[in-house]
């Protein structure tokens, strides 16, 4: 997926400036280091576990996903915006069976992208929360779980008899171990 530069737009710089006026809303406090040169930002929660990553980019958007063992595991989620400028001169994502118009493509990419990432790290970056992860020959996957429905809901690492390999790491640093 390409995020389009349209007029010298800069993605990274539109997510600073929306952080800065609502990162109070995000519910673990947040620092942002931009790699400029490479065209892309990170976000590191506090306390959240360093396996998960959050990046924004000119190039693939705003992405969650694994790093286990120094190795790109699974993308939890990603907030896709392929941004196109349509006749009425208003900009609209072309993944989007029913597009919405936006003056600006700044406020496209903040109610498509940014808006959804807050709502969704609020909702995932808890206590309750656990990473999954899964392996087995050649194939690798991440999700992430809310243990205040699960019965067994101690952290754990296990390997079945299928060479299946499964890991629980409390998505809060510290807690739950």
């Amino acid at each position: 997926m390409v995020i389009n530069k349209i007029n010298d737009y800069d993605v990274c710089k539109t997510f600073k400036e929306w952080l800065a006026k609502n990162e109070h809303r995000f519910y673990r406090k947040c620092k942002v280091c931009h790699y400029k040169t490479r065209g892309f930002l990170r976000i590191y929660f506090e306390d959240v576990t360093p396996e998960i990553f959050c990046s924004v980019n000119e190039w693939v958007g705003v992405v969650v996903g694994v790093r286990f063992r120094r190795k790109f595991w699974d993308l939890l989620c990603d907030f896709d915006c392929d941004i196109k400028r349509a006749r009425n001169r208003k900009y609209y994502c072309s993944l989007c069976n029913e597009p919405l118009f936006y003056k600006t493509p700044q406020e496209l990419l903040i109610d498509h992208s940014f808006e959804p990432l807050l709502e969704w790290v609020n909702s995932h970056f808890t206590s309750s929360h656990v990473l999954e992860l899964k392996g087995g020959h050649g194939w690798t996957v991440a999700t992430i779980i809310d243990l205040k429905g699960l019965t067994d809901k101690s952290p754990r690492s296990s390997n079945n008899s299928d060479d299946i390999m499964t890991i629980r790491i409390p998505v809060i640093k510290g807690e739950g171990q």
